[in-house]
């Protein structure tokens, strides 16, 4: 299996390195109409996303709907958040790290646990957290395994460094997963610093996606950089600068033990880049929650999944930078972030399974 995910990462490299580009998508439907929300249903989870025909709302808009969470453990909180996720509209799950907090060689005792929740249908596509990346809390290529890719097209390093078009024919989302920070038993710290071989990787799947006119573009990481949390910018603020200059549409994060999502954040004059451990008010680009795409990138951290949450710090240097957050000690909730991309809006929407009562959502629209 590790040898199958390294072949699929050799091609993911000669796509982005010998062509450049995916090839071209076709030109987008008519801008849709309906009501955020009142969407049709999408297609059976056994098909995931990955369909020829895309998925279509009833007025003919592509759809793709995905839950995102991360820091799970196999304790009855996270059994509710899977089994909230099997409950949704979502066509499959996004797990953004720190998986199942248990000793070495049970990793399939903690498949075979999501498996009983989310059912055989709806598929958990995995990126390493640090719990699984050193092998403190079983590998992550052996959960890798037992929760293969299922998303028709993944390129790279599953479970490490991926992309995924969705669906594969005219996608209108690209999902691209990345590592900075962790370090893997078997090569080390991953950094991701101008011009290595992570962070080149990084930029191009981004160009390619934008070069494809791919309308979403959606990068997770399990470190977070900017937070209200415990931890520092473990990541670097390298490649989190990297994501707001090319203007990547949200980023997800797990690893804080809870949830916090930011206003639109954006490079420009006032703002030449992000300083970890400060904040200006020239970086913020938009505050109110309906966004406009290509203005800038939201930061949203989904450390939810089921182990204990933590509080938040209220008085973090970072704090005017977030809109929304929730933790042991501001209303705690488990749950996971439900997103739906259309051709012409990003829709994002936090979905309690346990605990609290604490809502956050936030659109994007294409012009």
């Amino acid at each position: 299996m590790r040898a199958a995910r390294l072949a699929a990462a050799a091609l993911g490299a000669l796509l982005l390195s010998c062509c450049g580009t995916l090839p071209p998508s076709s030109p987008a439907p008519a801008p849709q109409t309906s009501v955020p929300g009142t969407a049709s249903q999408p297609p059976p989870a056994s098909n995931p996303a990955g369909n020829a025909a895309p998925p279509a709302g009833t007025d003919g808009t592509r759809s793709v709907d995905f839950a995102a969470a991360g820091d799970f453990g196999d304790g009855q909180a996270a059994a509710k958040v899977l089994d909230a996720m099997a409950g949704s509209t979502s066509q499959f799950g996004l797990a953004l790290g720190d998986l199942s907090y248990g000793s070495r060689g049970t990793e399939s005792a903690w498949c075979s646990f999501v498996t009983d929740h989310l059912g055989p249908d709806l598929p958990l596509q995995l990126l390493s957290g640090n719990h699984e990346s050193d092998g403190r809390n079983g590998s992550i290529d052996a959960f890798a395994d037992c929760l293969p890719p299922r998303l028709p097209g993944v390129h790279g390093d599953y479970g490490r460094q991926w992309f995924v078009d969705i669906p594969q024919q005219h996608p209108v989302l690209r999902l691209i997963m990345i590592s900075p920070g962790l370090r893997f038993a078997d090569s080390g710290r991953w950094d991701y610093r101008p011009g290595n071989e992570h962070y080149n990787w990084t930029a191009s799947a981004i160009d390619s996606a934008r070069d494809a006119d791919i309308p979403w573009v959606v990068v997770a990481s399990h470190l977070p950089c900017l937070t209200m949390g415990r931890y520092e910018c473990d990541p670097g603020s390298a490649v989190t600068n990297l994501l707001l200059d090319k203007k990547v549409d949200l980023v997800l994060n797990g690893h804080e033990h809870l949830y916090q999502r930011t206003h639109q954040l954006a490079l420009g004059p006032g703002c030449p880049s992000l300083v970890p451990a400060k904040s200006s008010s020239a970086c913020i680009a938009d505050t109110d929650g309906d966004f406009e795409s290509a203005a800038g990138t939201v930061f949203a951290t989904v450390g939810t999944g089921g182990r204990p949450l933590r509080d938040v710090n209220t008085k973090d240097a970072e704090v005017p930078y977030f809109a929304a957050y929730s933790g042991r000690n501001a209303d705690p909730t488990h749950g996971f972030l439900q997103i739906r991309a259309t051709d012409d809006l990003l829709l994002a929407q936090f979905v309690r399974a346990d605990g609290g009562d604490f809502a956050d959502s936030f659109t994007m629209r294409r012009p």
